[in-house]
Formats: C-alpha cells, structure tokens, sequence
C-alpha cells in the first residue's frame, strides 16, 4: 500500500501529465479540424466574397451563327472580337487571361500584343487550321477578378490558356480578416481554430463588385499615390500576409479549375521596371530617432547629390551608410543600386534595385514575394511556368529590366510583347503541345516589329504616361515625358484634324500642369534632402503645396466636391 505521503506528492504530477496529455489531444484535434477547413476551403473562396455577379460573355446570334461576344459588363475588359461558340473542327482556341500587362496594353487593339502575335505565329505554323487567340484581359484586374474570368471562359472550350497576372494585388482597398492571430499565438493551432472561429462569427468578408467596377474605384489609389501615402497593406504585416495568402489561394483554384477541365494552363511570369522606375512611396523605419534620422539625411543627401552631378563612384559610401541607418526607405536602396550600376557591377545593382522594389510602401509592380508564390503553385500542381524575364533581361542593357524592354513600369514594349508570344511558344513546344512541330519551326514565325505613328493610340498614351508618371513620383522623366506629349499632340492634330481640338486642349492643360508639377517636385526634393528650410519660406511652401493640391483635384479627381477632396488627402501633402 502506497503510504499517504507520497500519494500526495504524485497526485500535481498526476494532474500536469493528464493536463499536458489532454493539452496535447486539443491540438492534435484542432490540427485535424484545421486539415478539413483547409481542404473545404479549396472549394470556396474564405479571403472575400464577390457581390453582384454578372457575366464577361453572352452568346448571340450573329449571321445565322451562335457567337460569344463580350457583354455590357467588365468595362475594364478588352473587347475582343466574338468568336463561335462551337470550336471550329479541328480548329485551336487559346484564351489569354490577366490584367493590362497581358492584354497588350497600349497595343491591344492592333497586332503588335500578345494574343494577336500568338495567333500570327500559330498560324504560321498550323496555316490550314483554324486558330483563334482570344485576348480576355482586363485593366487593372487583380487575381481574384481574373479568377472569375477564367472559371467562366472554360465554357467555351479552349485548348489552352494563357495566364499573365500579379501586378495589381494591392490595387484594391480590401481589409482582409487575417487567419491566423497575432504572435507568438499563430503557432498553436487550438489558439488558430478559436480566432478563426472568433473571426468569422464577428467580422464579415470582405467584398469587391463585380458589376460596377471601373477607373471610379481606384480614385483612392491614384490620390495615395499622388500625396506619397503608404499603401494599408505596407503598413499592415498581417494584412499584407492575408494579402499573399489571397493570392496564391487564386492562382491555386486558377490550377484546379483547369485541371478539371483538362485545359492546360500557362503560368507567365511578370517582368517589371527595375532600373528605370524608382519606389512609388518611401516611408522611413518606426522607431528612427531625431539623432539617427539627421545622420540619416546627411548621408542621403550626399549620395543623392553625387548621383545628380554623375560621381557615381562617389556616391556609393553616403549611400550605403544611409541605408545602414535605415534600411526601410526605398529611395536610398534606388539610388544605390543607380551608383553600382553606373560602375559596372550590374549584379550588386540588381539586388538594390529589387529591395527598393520590396520597400516600396505602395507598389504598382508586382512584387518578389508573388513571383516565389507563382513560381511554388506552379511546381507543386505541374502547372507549367513560361518565364519571360528571363528573356527579357538578356536583351536588356546591363541585364536589369528597364525602359529597354517595356514601356513604363510593367507594360511590355511592342518588341517584348514578341519575345513573350515566343516563349510561349517555346514552353507549349517543350510540353508537346504543338503536334507536327519541331524546334527548328519555331524560327520562322519570329515577327519583324517596325514602330509606327497611330495618332488616336498616341494621344492617349502619352496623355496616361505623363499622367501616371507625375502622380507615382517618377519627377526624373517628366521634362523628357513632356517634351514627348508636345510633339506627338502636335503630330496627331497635323496628321488627324478631327483630334486637333482635343489635343490643343490637352496643352493647355499639361502646360499648367508641367509648371505646377516642376515647383512641387524641387520642394520635395528640398525636404528629402533637408534643404527646404534654407531654399523656402513657410509660406512659400505651403503655397506650392496647395497648388499642388488644386491641381490634382480638378485633374485627377473632379468627380470629388471640394470638402470630399480634402477628407482623402493630407492638408500639407508630402512624400
């Protein structure tokens, strides 16, 4: 008989193991539950819920014949031409699914954009076969639109499809309820179910509409861009990882719905402007003192004004002390990676060139940490992946993409958009996806890209050019970018008179817009470079300011009142 003592003394031992026994039970059990959670949620999407579905397409009688067109819906979609509802026999279907980067943008409506360079090479190749390449991209279309895209252009049976997306994540103003709580709590997942659960019966999804979704909705974006506010999901860690989280769950259902419908899909990788578009929005670290922060302007004051006068060897001390102060602000790494470059050491350069896209408080290029998604989706489903980086950075000068290779910060030049087409190409030839054609064939459907004046096409380019230039920051290439708009509204109304009017309208107006423009960015500069005080007054900058201010009310936002207006931005804007 064990004696009373030591049954005393075994009974909080007793009670620890059943307690750590059971402890253990929970989490286990929780583990399972979170197993089927997961697997359920493959089925629906547990990150937003779309309200006012409305279809892409409709199938209507044209000719005698039931053809699909676009319907009055999805405006932000280019209008593709109808095409037969029935597949021709015999005949080759691709559709070609993403946002502007994909739909060819400023080229879409010619011949010179992925799809219709895709179909011309097709055709070379098959000449007695019927191919259609369908471009059913839309502008400024994040994964989760383009998703609803896709599932719904598998009615109309294609033979492959084309995806190109990932610059417009953080596009849209949706506030995630994060999955997961707050560390060190993320690790247990009994603490997991219990916030879920918590979560989900106090918050409800977020939600974007279908329907009514046009360039009124981004207006926000365009004034946080304008004013130098960080994006919610820069500032926010766990809004920003629920952000990941929504992305790879796209392109993971993206995967799955062709794979049940046994239509191959292509992955495209995204290339974007490293060396030619500086950080839209730099924002210092939280906690950088008034001691650290007076170094820290010094340093990059230097730098900067090393790059300026072209010391670019110079530079890269100042500079890299800067950013040893403070490794957050985009601008610095930029400039760094500017004074390797201009040295020769172009893979140096490259990795700055990327952290000051990764510090870029609000992107509007898509960022590594997509790209690693797209690339583990693409690996763990056997989806194949068509890189066109990497062609693009191998006739790219210094090997870093630029304005060498795409025409602003994420659109393709008319010559990329070719080598793009023929990477695809490339890819469904390595996957045996073009019966009959061998590796040499592929070289004679290599199309001759000769530039030429289209003054409708022109206007409008350059109009949005400048336009998104001077709200995103980009003050380097606004003198040549208005240089640019000049002569080509000058050549447009010679060689159309019906633009004349228009156009001459349009200088007037860049007219005082370029004026106003140049005074705001020499303050800002100033103020990045601590000069403000000694160069303005008080009143001087404030004067500047809100002219500013006035000008991008009345030419980015006129649909606002005045007093809507001045709720969205700061009173005294600064980057």
């Amino acid at each position: 008989m064990v004696p009373a003592t030591e049954r005393s003394r075994s009974r909080p031992a007793f009670w620890a193991l059943t307690l750590l026994l059971l402890a253990a039970g929970v989490e286990l059990g929780c583990r399972l539950i979170e197993r089927v959670e997961n697997a359920a949620a493959r089925r629906r999407n547990p990150h937003v819920e779309a309200i006012n579905p409305v279809p892409a397409f409709e199938v209507v009688e044209l000719d005698g014949r039931r053809m699909v067109r676009r319907t009055g819906f999805h405006p932000l979609m280019v209008n593709p031409r109808p095409f037969p509802l029935e597949r021709p026999e015999g005949g080759l279907r691709v559709f070609v699914l993403g946002a502007s980067a994909a739909a060819g943008w400023p080229y879409q409506l010619g011949d010179t954009n992925l799809s219709a360079l895709l179909e011309r090479k097709l055709r070379l190749l098959y000449p007695g076969r019927a191919v259609e390449v369908v471009n059913m991209a839309a502008g400024t279309y994040g994964s989760h639109r383009v998703k609803l895209i896709l599932e719904e252009a598998l009615r109309y049976h294609p033979d492959l499809l084309v995806l190109y997306n990932g610059n417009n994540e953080l596009l849209e103003n949706l506030v995630y309820r994060p999955r997961t709580p707050p560390a060190p709590w993320d690790r247990s997942a009994a603490a997991r179910l219990a916030y879920r659960v918590g979560v989900t019966l106090t918050t409800p999804l977020p939600r974007f509409d279908v329907k009514d979704y046009d360039f009124d909705d981004q207006l926000s974006n365009h004034l946080s861009f304008a004013f130098g506010q960080a994006s919610r999901y820069r500032e926010d860690p766990r809004q920003f990882q629920a952000l990941l989280e929504h992305y790879r769950f796209n392109v993971e259902a993206m995967v799955a719905s062709a794979g049940q419908a046994r239509v191959p899909l292509l992955l495209l990788t995204c290339p974007v402007n490293l060396k030619d578009w500086s950080p839209n929005v730099s924002r210092h670290r939280p906690g950088l003192d008034a001691w650290q922060r007076s170094r820290w302007t010094a340093a990059f004051r230097e730098g900067v004004l090393a790059v300026e006068r072209g010391d670019f060897a110079g530079a890269e001390a100042p500079l890299r002390a800067a950013v040893e102060l403070d490794g957050e602000y985009a601008e610095a790494h930029f400039y760094l990676a500017e004074s390797l470059r201009r040295t020769g050491r172009p893979a140096e350069a490259k990795a700055e060139y990327v952290l000051a896209l990764q510090r870029d408080a609000f992107p509007f290029r898509e960022l590594p940490e997509f790209q690693v998604i797209l690339r583990e989706v693409a690996a763990a489903r056997g989806a194949p992946l068509v890189d066109i980086v990497a062609p693009l950075e191998a006739v790219a000068g210094d090997g870093i993409p630029g304005f060498d290779v795409l025409i602003d910060y994420v659109h393709l030049t008319e010559r990329s958009q070719e080598i793009a087409a023929h990477e695809v190409l490339r890819a469904l030839l390595a996957r045996g996806l073009l019966p009959g054609v061998a590796a040499a064939d592929l070289e004679r459907t290599r199309i001759a890209i000769t530039e030429r004046f289209w003054p409708e096409r022109d206007v409008y380019v350059v109009d949005v050019n400048y336009n998104l230039a001077m709200i995103m920051h980009q003050y380097d290439r606004l003198d040549a970018l208005y240089r640019q708009l000049v002569e080509v509204l000058t050549r447009a109304a010679r060689e159309d008179p019906s633009l004349a009017a228009h156009c001459q309208e349009r200088l007037q107006t860049y007219q005082q817009v370029h004026a106003i423009v140049g005074d705001y960015r020499k303050l800002l500069r100033a103020e990045k470079l601590g000069l403000a005080q000694q160069a303005y007054t008080p009143a001087q900058a404030q004067q500047i300011s809100q002219a500013y201010a006035e000008m991008i009310h009345w030419s980015n936002a006129d649909r606002l009142s005045r007093e809507e207006f001045l709720q969205r931005v700061p009173a005294t804007p600064r980057r």
